[in-house]
């Protein structure tokens, strides 16, 4: 028994290598897309919404909402991967041939996307600490939560992608994941403004956005980097994230052994 598990562990690690490999290729160039994208949202936030009447840490808080963005948005390119490729090649197949348990192999999917969308945006903390300077107080930041949550964030984005995923029958669908479930999870998600902030506004809605699990992801990373006053406990948050992640997990891998079906 331990000696499969072993094996199970050694194939999981050389298809996420694998993947590694692939990513060094565009690695840079994630980057600079990253850094173009955030970077423009970051630079109005920062210079032009103050003159407006925003406050002068609006900027920050953009930045740290930008570091979960990648993984998030990600969600939309990966499933139309996964699904265009169910669609022709069927590169799953192959991988389901290995000597591995089927749901390791979709688990594995998961572990792909985070992978990739969350070691490019990495870059994004430093790099518009660099650029706000004194703009962007980090006195509070605490480098061990900020990881716990990032990489919580990566790992929820990535069994969150399975989980819409299955529901998408063909890739030209792919679309009414972005518009009709992440744009309204995003704006609605404590991204432009805290989870307390809306709850001073209308309490009845805040309390139903707490069944997005973007308003966790956003409180815990924003308490992790700018300190935990004025927003849900860090705690908390990574608590009901892995929740989620179990939920989501379970859910997404089931459903693709039976649209795939494979035992």
């Amino acid at each position: 028994m331990v000696k499969k598990i072993k094996s199970y562990l050694h194939l999981f690690w050389l298809l996420t290598k694998t993947d590694l490999v692939i990513l060094k290729q565009f690695i840079v160039g994630q980057m600079i897309n990253i850094l173009v994208w955030s970077g423009s949202i970051v630079t109005i936030s920062t210079f032009v919404f103050p003159k407006l009447g925003m406050t002068e840490t609006f900027g920050a808080f953009i930045v740290v909402s930008s570091v979960a963005a990648h993984c998030f948005w990600g969600i939309w390119d990966s499933s139309y991967m996964l699904i265009a490729d169910l669609e022709g090649e069927r590169e799953i197949d192959y991988k389901l041939t290995l000597p591995m348990p089927s749901w390791l192999v979709i688990l594995q999917y998961a572990i792909r996307h985070a992978l990739v969308k969350f070691l490019p945006s990495l870059i994004i903390l430093p790099v518009f600490k660099l650029v706000l300077g004194s703009r962007m107080d980090l006195s509070y930041f605490s480098l061990s939560k900020f990881m716990l949550m990032f990489v919580t964030i990566a790992l929820f984005t990535g069994v969150f992608f399975l989980f819409v995923a299955s529901f998408v029958k063909v890739s030209h669908k792919v679309d009414n994941i972005g518009i009709r479930l992440l744009f309204p999870m995003w704006f609605f998600g404590a991204t432009e403004y805290s989870w307390h902030i809306l709850n001073s506004i209308n309490s009845n809605i805040s309390y139903i956005t707490l069944l997005n699990p973007l308003v966790y992801a956003m409180e815990g990373i924003h308490s992790a980097v700018l300190g935990p006053q004025g927003y849900l406990s860090f705690w908390f948050c990574a608590g009901i994230l892995w929740v989620f992640i179990i939920l989501f997990g379970f859910i997404g891998i089931i459903r693709f052994k039976k649209r795939l079906d494979f035992v």
